[in-house]
């Protein structure tokens, strides 16, 4: 969680190639099935990292790899988490019906236990009725996402890929409240958020208050809201600002007032985000 996807990408590539060697030698059933899993796990992580990149062509193929992997092993939690960040691709692509569908799948499939993959997809379900302005499924969903987390196991309750904590929820909260300019709500989800997350867990952090932004630009206060949003981008490296930071960064300049869109300070926010200034609202991902 403290460092750049692009890195991790080089790595995890490297570990599956050995995994994929170790799999072709291996000669024991209950042995090769576990190796399967890890394999989903780790094809599960590649898909999460693209995500974070915003490369939808490379997250599509690692959704796919992941998802056979999966269903070869036969484990349940593994094949809901492994849908869990299949669902977040599909979010963060635009497909916001394919989101909700793919997060379903992975909530039904750990219906009597509760599992990571669930509150994952459970909280991006949220989101997804947010973005499409459904208040009423995304308080619902919310508060089935806040269940299966008070539920977990405390060795789940860990800020890892493979965990879900109260910092995550928060922020999945403050995301999907921020998308219905629901502001009181989403301050206060902020406000928690911030409290849990560490600096160094850039992603979250980086969109919890791209978030406080969104919601200081709708309470009108957009110079507030660039200044606090360079602020927090300023604070990250090059490749910690690539992918859903930077998208999130250019939703951000989408929400402004028009008559303010050609200020100096947004000009120079548009460059962290790598928005040409003469960019529309078409021009920008959905």
């Amino acid at each position: 969680r403290s460092r750049p996807a692009g890195e991790l990408v080089i790595e995890l590539g490297a570990d599956l190639a050995e995994l994929g060697m170790v799999i072709r030698r291996c000669r024991s059933a209950s042995s090769l099935r576990r190796l399967v899993r890890v394999a989903a796990q780790m094809s599960g992580l590649m898909c999460l990292m693209f995500v974070k990149l915003d490369d939808r062509d490379a997250f599509r193929r690692w959704a796919g790899t992941a998802r056979a992997a999966a269903a070869e092993a036969g484990d349940a939690a593994v094949t809901s988490w492994v849908l869990a960040q299949e669902a977040y691709g599909h979010y963060y692509g635009g497909d916001l019906r394919g989101a909700v569908s793919v997060a379903r799948q992975a909530q039904y499939l750990t219906p009597r236990v509760p599992s990571v993959g669930a509150v994952l997809a459970a909280a991006l379900e949220a989101r997804a009725h947010a973005a499409q302005g459904d208040l009423a499924e995304t308080r619902r969903v919310l508060g089935r996402a806040e269940a299966i987390l008070s539920a977990l196991e405390p060795g789940s309750v860990t800020a890892s890929a493979f965990g879900y904590t109260e910092a995550q929820f928060r922020f999945h909260e403050s995301s999907a409240y921020t998308r219905l300019r629901a502001v009181r709500p989403a301050t206060r989800a902020q406000d928690r958020a911030l409290e849990l997350c560490p600096r160094s867990d850039y992603t979250d952090w980086a969109m919890i208050r791209l978030d406080r932004a969104g919601c200081l630009a709708q309470s009108g206060d957009a110079p507030g809201a660039v200044v606090y949003a360079t602020e927090t981008l300023t604070g990250l490296s090059g490749e910690q600002k690539q992918g859903i930071i930077a998208l999130r960064g250019r939703e951000l300049v989408r929400a402004l007032p028009v008559g303010y869109r050609q200020a100096a300070a947004v000009r120079d926010f548009r460059e962290l985000v790598l928005l040409p200034a003469g960019a529309s609202k078409e021009d920008l991902p959905s």
